[in-house]
């Protein structure tokens, strides 16, 4: 915890998302913690990336491709959509999109400073969340393996600063954070959803062919951005002879980092769409030098052909972002003045869904995290909840009438009712419980 107090019952979530929890923190302690706010910091992390691919990539693959590559993540809908909810990937995109551009400099001008840059941004990744991984392995197998086939050295010393500063940031977390801090980590960590992978490669495509069918929307929601991707390493393939080794090497990094990524959450056994998320700026990469190869340099009217590619890219996601904004921000809103209107001074909500429908209202909110335990031993009497906000009985989404003491709730339809997307959401009220100061 970097600020306020920890209490029996909660869950550390700061030692599993790293860096978003210390930005989160300092900005929430200087304004206040309120969803605004927090889609404010996401705004400027999806800016922040956009930016950096538009910079970062001018010098390698030329000004039009950095720029559409640019235009395809801005109209990226999946990061965009995780942005309006104020989560943690919009932040975790920023640092790999910086990491990277750091990344394509060590490549260029084997730079030792932008290497080590490159690894304590790849670190800072990780630590928001673990599903960083990946690429940061992508980026640094491209910053060591080539130059170590090629035997230059200068590029190889650079690629291992970065590998050594991105250990060495893991190493001083594990001892100044992990190791004082072991046991709330341990439960913070068990909260992760278990992921499996296949042992074989017809299990492994079979999972592919059922991830084609059921990807929690992906594919469908990132679609233009894909297809414009699968064009860039077509495009890659064809002009590889003609390319520099600068331009080589960040295209395979891109590649890996895109759809190395990707191709891992789709074999796995639990892959929602949130996970592909840190993918999205590799494939921006490949797509943007795919649009640009499109248009010949030369071509009349190039600047417009290249904008009109653009906007067919990004339009989509962003559109769709857009209507789906409008409709659910309204819904969410009409939702919380509806429950914060029955809700008397002091009120302590309990359920799955309270933070989302109740986060700028005064009462004090109560999450559980039932895979680790975390507010799921007898809540009324811990905390003095006086209220349990829930989804209707059998909805397989929230675990809050699971919890023991609260089953019965399940055959009462609650005080009222208020609709979020697909749910209904009631709020029931507890007899005779009265707030004892419980965890925030």
């Amino acid at each position: 915890m970097l600020f306020g107090e920890f209490a029996t019952g909660d869950v550390d979530r700061s030692l599993t998302n790293g860096a978003y929890s210390a930005i989160a923190a300092t900005v929430f302690r200087a304004t206040a913690p309120k969803l605004v706010i927090g889609r404010a910091i996401s705004v400027v992390a999806v800016a922040l990336a956009v930016l950096l691919l538009a910079v970062g990539l001018a010098e390698s693959l030329g000004t039009a491709a950095a720029l559409l590559a640019a235009a395809s993540l801005a109209g990226a809908n999946l990061l965009l959509e995780y942005g309006r909810l104020a989560m943690v990937e919009p932040t975790l995109v920023a640092f790999l999109t910086g990491a990277f551009a750091l990344a394509v400099r060590t490549v260029r001008h084997r730079s030792p400073w932008a290497g080590a840059g490159t690894g304590l941004l790849l670190a800072a990744a990780v630590s928001i969340k673990a599903t960083a991984v990946g690429s940061a392995l992508a980026v640094l197998a491209v910053l060591v393996g080539p130059a170590a086939w090629r035997r230059d050295r200068q590029a190889l010393m650079a690629g291992l600063t970065a590998l050594g500063a991105a250990i060495a940031a893991a190493s001083s977390w594990v001892l100044l954070v992990a190791l004082p801090n072991l046991e709330r980590l341990q439960t913070a960590v068990r909260i992760w959803p278990a992921v499996r992978y296949p042992h074989t490669p017809w299990d492994a495509l079979r999972r592919l062919g059922r991830y084609a069918i059921v990807s929690d929307h992906a594919i469908i929601l990132t679609a233009p951005l894909l297809l414009a991707a699968i064009l860039g390493v077509a495009v890659l393939g064809w002009r590889w002879r003609s390319l520099d080794r600068g331009a080589r090497d960040t295209l395979v990094m891109a590649a890996l980092w895109g759809f190395g990524l990707w191709l891992v959450v789709a074999i796995g056994t639990y892959g929602p769409n949130r996970y592909v998320v840190p993918a999205l700026p590799g494939l921006a990469v490949l797509a943007g030098f795919g649009l640009a190869t499109v248009v010949p340099p030369l071509a009349r009217g190039r600047a417009g052909l290249l904008a009109a590619l653009a906007v067919t890219v990004a339009l989509p996601g962003t559109a769709q972002y857009l209507h789906d904004a409008a409709a659910s921000g309204h819904q969410r809103e009409r939702g919380q003045r509806t429950l914060a209107a029955v809700l008397p001074e002091g009120a302590v909500v309990y359920g799955a869904y309270a933070p989302t429908l109740l986060f700028d209202t005064r009462a004090e909110l109560l999450t559980l995290w039932p895979s680790a335990g975390a507010n799921t031993d007898d809540p009324v009497g811990r905390f003095g909840v006086t209220h349990v906000l829930a989804a209707t009985a059998g909805d397989l989404t929230d675990p809050t009438l699971r919890v023991a003491g609260l089953q019965p709730l399940q055959q009462a339809d609650g005080v009222i009712q208020v609709p979020w997307g697909h749910h209904t959401l009631h709020l029931h009220e507890i007899p005779f419980s009265h707030p004892s100061g419980g965890s925030p």
